[in-house]
């Protein structure tokens, strides 16, 4: 399956993709599309199960074959926990026990914030304990393979850097605010280090935006990475080599994750009051610094990634805005205030858009115009980003995993 999921990545493999697996943050290429069977308007008929997750946590679901994985707090202090569930049932599998410090953190973060990565080894979890990122790997049965200290962390908003695999590697970024920031890939079998890159530390705050490849129509894949201080960076994904590096001047953060429309690449950054960056990119020579097409400027997400659909970048502002951008001319087709505010980002099967709102509501989007199909309150508010799989959604809430699904099925 490995092999498939590689060949799929290869290709530029996005909506339609036959695997099933959600392996990452947002699923295959980071970019939130996926096969699922899904209604338009969904009831509590679409309900599959739900479980209580015992603990909090702001971490996505990922999933392989039928292992669902996720992080949480538990409520014992200095706790935190690595869970599989069955996919197919809700059932719990097993949950792995890590003592943790305690570190300063924004009041809405959580010590269990980064999503995990799979594959058919296992399980790899990227957090920080104290003042030090640590990366730990477990096999499906949750026995340990391996655990390693990578350097030093500090960020006053606590952190959330979410790994990602390439081939036999695990690559970590780590830009924070303090002096040790880095790039690092790491062999999934032993954990060992393969290759570094040093990264400058951030002009203000750290970032959490993961990196994610990029293959193009000629030439070879590159690594991308979102970063205050050196701004978009490709990297050769085998070993580490800065292939270039575009900074047209950001002053903010990267949390979300780069959203890809063909070879336009558009990039979001920003802080909590001084406002939202947009940048589009043009990636058809990625041999070369890529030119800027446009700069969007109203309307802009912070925490959400964007998601691509029809040549159209589909974008969810945190504070209850709704726009559509050509992704071929940055001209806005139409942008319109939704009663709803955000932090999950939006996925889509390709025949609509979910995103799920702060105060639990599951939304669905129409994605040839802008139509509100429906709203389902889940009853509990959506910080992480649902998982499309095994033709399912997989949406954690602040209490509660849940699967939805065409009642049919």
């Amino acid at each position: 399956m490995r092999a498939v999921v590689g060949m799929l990545l290869a290709l530029g493999v996005t909506v339609g993709c036959q695997a099933q697996e959600w392996s990452r943050f947002r699923g295959v290429q980071g970019q939130g599309l996926g096969k699922a069977d899904l209604p338009t308007v969904f009831g509590k008929q679409h309900i599959q199960w739900r479980t209580d997750i015992d603990g909090t946590g702001h971490s996505s679901p990922v999933l392989w074959g039928d292992r669902l994985f996720l992080t949480r707090v538990s409520g014992v202090k200095g706790k935190r926990e690595i869970v599989c569930y069955d996919a197919d049932t809700g059932k719990q599998a097993w949950s792995y026990n890590c003592d943790f410090e305690s570190h300063k953190q924004h009041r809405l973060n959580n010590f269990a914030s980064s999503t995990p990565a799979a594959d058919e080894l296992g399980v790899y979890v990227t957090w920080t304990s104290g003042d030090k990122l640590v990366a730990i790997a477990l096999n499906h049965q949750g026995e340990l393979l391996w655990r390693r200290e990578l350097g030093d962390y500090y960020a006053q908003h606590g952190s959330a850097n979410s790994p990602v695999m390439h081939d036999e590697l695990v690559v970590v970024a780590n830009e924070n605010e303090g002096d040790d920031c880095f790039l690092t890939a790491l062999d999934r079998k032993t954990g060992k280090p393969v290759w570094r890159e040093e990264l400058q530390k951030s002009p203000r705050w750290a970032c959490y935006s993961p990196p994610f490849l990029y293959a193009p129509k000629a030439g070879k894949p590159v690594m991308l990475i979102a970063s205050a201080a050196h701004g978009l960076t490709a990297f050769e994904p085998n070993t580490g080599e800065v292939r270039w590096r575009a900074n047209p001047g950001f002053k903010s953060r990267f949390i979300a994750a780069p959203t890809l429309a063909g070879d336009k690449l558009l990039v979001n950054t920003g802080s909590g009051d001084s406002g939202k960056e947009c940048v589009i990119f043009d990636l058809n020579d990625v041999s070369v610094e890529p030119p800027i097409l446009y700069r969007p400027r109203r309307g802009l997400p912070y925490v959400p990634s964007g998601v691509a659909l029809d040549s159209r970048f589909f974008l969810f502002a945190d504070s209850g805005f709704a726009s559509c951008l050509d992704a071929e001319t940055g001209k806005t087709l139409w942008r319109e205030r939704i009663d709803g505010k955000f932090f999950s980002s939006p996925v889509s099967n390709g025949d609509a858009i979910y995103i799920g709102d702060r105060d639990g509501k599951l939304w669905t989007f129409s994605k040839t115009k802008f139509e509100v199909l429906g709203s389902f309150d889940l009853g509990s508010p959506i910080n992480a980003t649902p998982a499309l799989a095994r033709g399912a959604m997989f949406v954690r809430t602040a209490g509660e995993l849940i699967r939805l699904q065409n009642a049919a099925k």
